[in-house]
């Protein structure tokens, strides 16, 4: 007879609700032989995770959904606790962090280039352990060895619940967007996400680099941006962010902007303040399941931009992030402001939904 524990878990009419459910077991897993059972320390609400929770049923029917009840969250630091009989990367006691793509053909254009994270014969999110066979908002969950990173003794346990927006960061700054030294960088929100696009662009020699929030953001995430390094920092409800940018640019416009927010009007915004042959991320209305923004197509068309899109990692992400981190280059402990026991998970969801006050909530099963 299986142990049981308590899990949050999603389900396909986007409810969350805490249930008991089974302990994994090595060997009778889709992982197996080379399945991993770990010990969840701390699991990440991501912005995602918050969307679903808010969300309205009519919202909730525009949304991407778990095929069947599974358990959620996805920002996962744990410690290895048993191994399938040919696991080698990993031993019982290790620290680790999980990649969250687990699923892929390894066959199909994007898989040949190394870009498992939009495997072309899967669904979005059905690659992802978290939506498939289950996640981090339990005491233990299973994944497979070579999903998994051993974190260097210098990094906190806690502040490492962050390590996976650490390598979305990285993806979209260096492997998509191809970000250099001493290019100027607009990133437009300053939750947990764009500070730590903020170091990223820092650790790489970007620069100058702009933050923009509007005033509910300025107590502590635009006060947190200047403390780490942001060159300028931009209320846009009280100061004109173009005119911000011809300041900082000398009126040609920043190389790259790093969209993070969400909202319609930061992708109106986003063509506007790039310079000519500048490259455009939008990455903010991801967590919503997409939005409908017009674009001036116009602008882009004169202008002769690089728009793009990203979504997860890649490994090179991880094995970067996790260099970052450990050196220093990248700070992760302040912005781990809340921590609630999974009992309480209400309450951390809520507060990540709706107070300024804090960057990133943990579950700590």
């Amino acid at each position: 007879m299986s142990k049981k524990m308590l899990g949050l878990v999603a389900h396909p009419d986007g409810s969350l609700k805490l249930e008991e459910v089974p302990v994994p077991e090595i060997g009778k897993n889709r992982f197996a032989p080379h399945d991993v059972l770990v010990e969840v320390q701390y699991c990440g609400i991501c912005g995602s995770d918050i969307h679903k929770f808010l969300a309205d049923d009519s919202e909730k029917a525009k949304l991407k959904h778990v095929p069947a009840p599974v358990v959620s969250g996805h920002e996962i630091v744990s410690i290895v606790r048993e191994v399938g009989k040919e696991v080698t990367r990993v031993k019982p006691g290790d620290r680790v962090v999980h990649e969250i793509v687990t699923f892929y053909c390894g066959h199909c254009p994007a898989c040949r280039e190394g870009r498992y994270n939009i495997c072309n014969t899967l669904e979005p999110m059905m690659g992802r352990a978290h939506f498939v066979t289950g996640g981090g908002f339990a005491k233990y969950t299973m994944w497979p060895e070579w999903q998994l990173h051993k974190l260097p003794d210098s990094v906190p346990t806690q502040a490492a619940v962050l390590m996976e927006p650490t390598a979305g960061s990285v993806h979209s700054i260096i492997t998509r967007m191809g970000v250099k030294a001493g290019e100027s960088v607009a990133i437009l929100g300053p939750g947990a996400r764009g500070l730590l696009m903020l170091q990223v662009c820092k650790a790489i020699g970007a620069g100058p680099i702009l933050m923009s929030g509007i005033t509910r953001d300025e107590p502590l995430r635009l006060a947190m941006a200047r403390k780490l390094g942001a060159d300028v920092v931009v209320n846009v409800e009280k100061e004109d962010l173009w005119s911000k940018v011809k300041e900082m640019t000398g009126g040609i416009g920043v190389d790259v902007v790093l969209e993070n927010t969400g909202e319609v009007e930061p992708i109106a915004q986003s063509i506007d303040i790039v310079r000519k042959g500048g490259r455009v991320m939008w990455a903010g209305g991801g967590i919503r399941g997409g939005i409908v923004a017009p674009v001036d197509t116009h602008k882009i068309i004169v202008k002769e931009l690089d728009i793009r899109g990203e979504i997860s990692q890649i490994p090179y992400d991880w094995l970067t992030a996790i260099h970052l981190v450990s050196t220093g280059k990248v700070q992760l402990e302040p912005l781990v402001t809340h921590v609630f026991p999974l009992e309480q998970w209400k309450e951390g969801f809520t507060l990540a939904a709706t107070s300024h006050d804090c960057l990133r909530v943990a579950i700590k099963p």
